[in-house]
């Protein structure tokens, strides 16, 4: 699949951003999904910037805060492309028009292309151009 995201191009690639074990995808309209890949089946968390039905959420600030298993898990902010980790593991991601922040570290423009992973953020860091990661459930769009 190709997708935009912020700066970024993807061509031919599953998951343009793995964000731990979610799956962001862009549409072309910019609006951007979240899919939970940590189960044996893929759940929508997010669609099209907007919470899934059947998810928990608290509103706040100019987004909204997702609950897993009643525990704040991460907060996104449609308006800004924002998501934030509350249970303080992975890096804060921001997906500016001209720019994708990772962290503190910022990727301007570019293309990802041919690889089941585009840019993957985990625990430990990010890499640009990886496979899917063994264990996730299958992202089928």
């Amino acid at each position: 699949m190709d997708f935009r995201i912020g700066s970024v191009n993807f061509d031919n690639v599953k998951i343009p951003l793995l964000w731990g074990k979610k799956a962001i995808l862009s549409h072309s309209s910019g609006v951007l999904s979240v899919i939970d890949l940590s189960g044996e089946v893929a759940d929508p968390q997010i669609v099209a910037d907007e919470p899934w039905d059947e998810i928990e959420y608290t509103e706040k600030e100019d987004g909204f805060i997702v609950y897993e298993n009643d525990i704040q898990s991460y907060f996104y902010s449609p308006a800004r492309k924002i998501f934030r980790d509350l249970t303080g593991r992975l890096p804060e991601c921001e997906l500016g028009k001209d720019f994708t922040r990772i962290g503190t570290n910022k990727i301007s423009g570019g293309m990802v292309s041919g690889f089941g992973v585009g840019i993957g953020v985990s625990e430990s860091g990010f890499f640009m151009g990886g496979p899917v990661p063994e264990g996730l459930a299958s992202l089928k769009l």
